[in-house]
């Protein structure tokens, strides 16, 4: 059957259909199948801006969103390779009639930025599917070339700082925009079970430090298509396009935080006027799961150059202990949205704060498990990962009093402030790095709680 059979068959499928059909494909198989034919281009960019929200219907209006958006579809495609083929990249993306001039080759010859292969802090991989670093250094080379071509001589900080952040923010969305179709390593999160998320708590803390970080397979591919990015912005520019790009990685980090923070709290406040239980749940899992891809991300992040562990503290203290809901219960803001979330809280009967207490461990131990593979490669992670286990330590016991009592506890999650407002640990068990007994702590029912 040729392709202009194919698109005008499923050009007559109703738009319902169309969506249902794409919740199994990728971004990038859309773009491709829109580089087809016209009639195809057409059908895709209509299922893009309703899957996505993302207009591609005009690429000379849009030229560079389209340049990153083929970017991110090139290395989708040709990014990965198994370990039983070679190494060797794959023919370049062609340019083809149907598409705009901004999906042109993307060659690996543009810039010689041999010096950034060995800058690449690589995160683990899997034992089938690896990472194809000649591909993404190609793309890499023509992404920045174009940013540079579109920069002025003179003052060119302004134009830089602008087509970043553009590039920086599609990279990020495209973490987020495929999530069920990217599985979370070591979580299983088709489950509500109780016993499921503790035997994850018991039987992974003992054995953390033996396992490597092990990231979603698309969050791997963007950090490490950053990492290239990264070194070959700053060898075309000077140092400070590096303070640049980290501002704005940080930025679109928090942008995508507050997103889920506000959905989350937003979906949970719909819950007392639902009439569908089980289509609520099956939100809740979609958000939940969204939540974690994200913190999965950001702790691939930590294991390279792009984001320090002062940073994921930062982060943490200021946007991730703000999506929990249980920690909603000791602010004492008596604004509109504080009190509604603490009377949502407040008619959780006790299945439902447990529930919420393990979404909220299961966070804290991705981000233990994120300073245990930073400062097993770096060593400058002490104090977070003191921070991190203490904070998860107290959910524990938080889970633990909630399972053996009838009243919902008051969460013991705090960040305690050094006097320049920054957050530290302040637990009075210190927990080493180098002591697996200390964390696997949190099995315990005695648990220690944070002190001032």
């Amino acid at each position: 059957m040729s392709c202009r059979q194919t698109s005008l068959r499923l050009s007559t499928l109703p738009l319902e259909n169309l969506l249902q059909i794409a919740d199994y494909v990728s971004f990038a198989d859309l773009w491709y199948f829109g580089t087809a034919s016209h009639s195809c281009r057409k059908l895709a960019h209509h299922i893009i801006w309703h899957k996505y929200g993302i207009d591609l219907s005009k690429p000379r209006l849009h030229a560079f969103d389209h340049l990153v958006h083929s970017a991110v579809a090139y290395v989708c495609r040709h990014g990965h390779i198994s370990s039983s083929h070679s190494s060797s990249p794959p023919p370049a993306l062609q340019r083809s009639s149907s598409t705009s001039s901004t999906s042109s080759a993307f060659s690996t010859t543009s810039i010689d930025s041999s010096s950034s292969e060995t800058s690449i802090s690589s995160t683990s991989t899997s034992s089938s599917v690896i990472t194809n670093h000649h591909v993404l250094q190609g793309v890499a080379n023509r992404l920045a070339v174009e940013i540079y071509d579109r920069s002025p001589l003179r003052d060119w900080e302004p134009c830089l700082d602008f087509l970043v952040d553009k590039t920086l923010g599609i990279l990020l969305d495209h973490v987020l925009l495929d999530t069920c179709l990217d599985t979370i390593p070591d979580i299983d999160t088709t489950t509500t079970s109780t016993t499921t998320n503790l035997t994850l708590l018991t039987d992974t803390i003992p054995r953390i430090k033996e396992c490597p970080y092990s990231p979603t397979r698309m969050g791997k591919l963007i950090t490490d298509f950053l990492t290239i990015l990264y070194p070959t912005l700053t060898a075309l520019f000077d140092d400070h396009a590096a303070s640049i790009h980290h501002r704005l990685l940080i930025n679109h980090l928090n942008r995508h935080l507050d997103a889920l923070t506000h959905r989350y709290h937003y979906h949970h406040k719909r819950r007392l006027d639902c009439k569908h239980m089980k289509a609520w749940l099956l939100m809740n899992r979609a958000v939940r799961h969204s939540v974690l891809v994200l913190v999965r991300f950001m702790g691939t992040l930590a294991q390279t150059d792009l984001l320090t562990a002062t940073d994921l503290r930062v982060l943490t203290h200021q946007r991730i202990v703000a999506l929990f809901l249980v920690q909603q219960q000791r602010h004492h803001q008596q604004d509109e949205n504080s009190n509604k979330l603490r009377s949502i809280m407040a008619s959780l009967s006790r299945r439902g704060w447990m529930d919420e207490i393990e979404f909220q461990m299961t966070i804290l131990l991705d981000l233990v498990r994120a300073m245990i593979g930073r400062q097993s490669i770096r060593w400058d992670a002490d104090m977070e990962l003191d921070l991190f286990a203490s904070m998860l330590k107290n959910a524990v016991t938080d889970f633990m009093s909630c399972q053996s009592s009838t009243c919902h506890p008051s969460s013991s999650i705090n960040f305690a402030t050094t006097p320049n407002g920054d957050p530290a640990s302040a637990s009075a068990t210190a927990i080493k790095p180098s002591s697996s007994a200390a964390v696997a702590a949190p099995t315990s029912t005695s648990a220690a709680t944070t002190t001032a």
